[in-house]
């Protein structure tokens, strides 16, 4: 077999999408976007056999250590190969040993798209499901460092944990898939006006615009606007990218308010009228009162509503942009890659509807599998990232743990310098700068 570089675009996207394993983060279109930054650059490489067809693959993101000031290897989600082939995979991983040596690169990290264990939507185990521990053992005895099974979100640099949509069934059958609080929502949002549209590298702007107000909200570092631009050019005319926003049609919003406010006020005349009637005994008429209150009560919220709704129709008749997604798309699968959401009407749950909008297009387009991309492993209500995890639960995806980070080291010293050196050095110059202070 050859060990294959500088692989054109078009010979290894065909490779990569046409694989079981294939994955947007190793894409051609990936590794320039990646290199736009000054921080990274990429290779695209590969295994032929003896006929010259690509048998393996991986697009690898190359990266300069500071201080150290030599690179190590990533690539994401990788390698495209079957790694239920072990001869294949020892042949490929020698390979790379070799192209990381004349990179002068310390080590190798791959992080495969490869499940670990079956679990429920809840994250527990299924009773009688195998961790694919026999993969993790084979990696182990080529050479490669398992760095554990993590849970937090932040603590690999893809998450570990997702939540997947097979969307073969049909429309009807995935709608009927979410749980029913998410059904409601999705109704709410289209009820309330809520309108999805495809935006275009303008509309950039205003998404960046509101993921700072959600970085703002919820306690995170939001990317600059050349990022999403950068991304967008790279992606988009390739159809690997779309841009989905949730505005709120105003006008309409208006109008759904004012007849939900007359069905209102019909629902207490009607209460009121059969309240006058003096041959109620008793029973019926706390019955009718039980009624009346809530619908009191929905009176003065849908009433302060339109007072608040015509203020915002007045200043924007054209709506307003609430929301939006990022989608990635590449071989049979599409991504939620960013997500952002206004501090404005969230209440009309235009979050839920822009998710059913992006995978039910994604799923006329042809794709078979919606991945959310990111939840944390833990699932109870104590982890600040519960609220997440709760919403992606509710669109009826499989609960998806990764086999998780390996690294493959290439220099021993280099590596124990970068992972356990460095930190240290770090933390003791922290504790001498707060002295200080």
């Amino acid at each position: 077999m050859k060990f294959v570089t500088n692989l054109s675009a078009e010979r290894f996207n065909t490779f990569a999408a046409s694989h079981q394993k294939n994955h947007f983060l190793q894409s051609y279109e990936w590794g320039v976007f990646k290199s736009k930054s000054p921080d990274w650059s990429f290779d695209t490489v590969g295994l032929e056999d003896t006929d010259g067809n690509l048998v393996a693959g991986a697009l690898v993101l190359i990266r300069f250590l500071p201080i150290i000031k030599r690179p190590f290897l990533y690539v994401p989600r990788g390698y495209i190969i079957d790694f239920n082939d072990t001869q294949l995979l020892q042949t490929f991983t020698e390979a790379m040993r070799q192209y990381a040596k004349s990179k002068k690169a310390i080590f190798i990290k791959i992080d495969p798209d490869i499940k670990y264990v079956d679990r429920t939507v809840d994250g527990e185990k299924v009773e009688g499901s195998v961790p694919n521990n026999e993969l993790l053992q084979t990696l182990t005895n080529l050479g490669y460092r398992h760095l554990g099974f993590t849970q937090d979100f932040d603590s690999s640099i893809q998450p570990r944990y997702t939540f997947r949509l097979d969307l073969t069934p049909s429309e009807k059958d995935l709608l009927q898939g979410c749980q029913s609080k998410t059904r409601y929502n999705i109704k709410i949002a289209q009820k309330k006006g809520i309108e999805i549209v495809e935006g275009n590298r303008e509309d950039l702007k205003t998404f960046e615009a509101i993921m700072r107000v959600t970085g703002e909200r919820d306690g995170f570092l939001t990317r600059p606007l050349s990022y999403f631009e950068d991304m967008y050019d790279t992606l988009a005319p390739n159809g690997m990218c779309k841009l989905y926003l949730a505005k709120l049609n105003t006008k309409q919003a208006l109008a759904n308010i004012e007849e939900e406010l007359a069905q209102t006020e019909q629902s207490i005349s009607n209460l009121q009228a059969q309240l006058q009637n003096k041959e109620l005994n008793e029973k019926k008429r706390q019955k009718l009162q039980n009624k009346l209150e809530p619908e009191a009560n929905k009176l003065n919220n849908l009433t302060q509503q339109k007072e608040e709704l015509q203020k915002l129709y007045e200043e924007h008749p054209a709506g307003i942009t609430m929301s939006g997604i990022i989608a990635t798309y590449f071989g049979n699968k599409s991504w939620y890659l960013y997500g952002a959401s206004d501090n404005v009407y969230r209440e009309f749950m235009p979050n839920y509807y822009i998710q059913w909008q992006a995978f039910t297009e994604a799923k006329k387009a042809g794709y078979e599998i919606y991945d959310f991309f990111g939840i944390s492993g833990k699932t109870d209500e104590s982890d600040p990232l519960y609220g997440l995890y709760r919403f992606k639960k509710g669109f009826g995806g499989d609960f998806t743990e990764f086999i998780g980070e390996f690294d493959y080291v290439i220099d021993p010293i280099g590596y124990f310098a970068w992972t356990k050196l460095l930190p240290q050095f770090k933390k003791f110059k922290k504790k001498l700068r707060q002295k200080k202070h």
